[in-house]
């Protein structure tokens, strides 16, 4: 395995759930970490702690990724701290429990422009600096529902579908860079994730021995970490007990 040691990564959604407990992961195996979320306070407190507890380099930007320009400005702060870049790791997302026929354009968009359009924009602002490196990694956090549909988290579904697609098609693209692309597709995890979520599920999940944060963490730390041959391109994990 390769270690991370002294290289530079990029976690998006990074003030808790699965991208608070990669930062912790990584900040621990070495790793000098850009963190980007809404929450600046959070962001602030973490980074003063990782850098404390780890001897690391831990930099932030508070950034909405549904905005082009909060992505743009983050990418700079990023620029300006680091020369390189070797890990970026796309987790935020959002997920919104309704309907089809009860859904509304403004909904939608929500849930689009941070699961996907995102993400691409700022694997676009990546790769920029990647490429002359001809090396990199982009790990993307998809979901189960990235390969089965379910009834309620249509739009959550298409874009976690579209985060696979993409992940696929730029591998490819990339290949010739000596990049590597990662798709991870989680279960149920016990996050905070899912709004507006019906009765039922909250019991099921509540009932469920879920995955933690933690777990997902490990499984990107194992895809980044394999020798310069290997590319784990695609890694579903589930909790034992979860049939879907």
């Amino acid at each position: 395995m390769q270690s991370i040691k002294g290289k530079t990564a990029i976690i998006t959604g990074a003030s808790k759930g699965i991208g608070l407990a990669v930062a912790q992961k990584f900040a621990q195996e070495g790793a000098n970490l850009m963190l980007i979320a809404r929450s600046e306070a959070t962001l602030k407190d973490l980074s003063v702690k990782l850098e404390r507890e780890n001897d690391v380099k831990v930099i932030y930007a508070k950034a909405d990724l549904t905005n082009s320009k909060d992505i743009e400005s983050a990418f700079e702060i990023f620029s300006k701290n680091f020369n390189t870049l070797d890990i970026l790791v796309n987790n935020a997302g959002r997920g919104i429990f309704n309907y089809i026929h009860n859904g509304s354009p403004a909904e939608w968009r929500e849930v689009i422009d941070l699961n996907l359009t995102g993400l691409i924009h700022l694997t676009n602002l990546s790769v920029k600096l990647m490429i002359p490196q001809k090396n990199g990694h982009i790990v993307n956090i998809s979901s189960v529902a990235g390969r089965v549909g379910i009834p309620g988290w249509s739009v959550y579904c298409a874009t976690k579908w579209g985060v696979v697609g993409f992940s696929e098609s730029i591998r490819k693209e990339l290949l010739k860079y000596n990049i590597r692309v990662s798709v991870i597709e989680p279960g149920v995890v016990t996050t905070e994730w899912g709004e507006n979520m019906p009765h039922e599920w909250i019991t099921q999940r509540s009932q469920m021995k879920a995955l933690k944060p933690e777990d997902i963490a490990e499984a990107v730390y194992y895809v980044v970490t394999q020798p310069a041959n290997v590319s784990v391109s695609e890694l579903l994990i589930r909790p034992t007990e979860q049939e879907r």
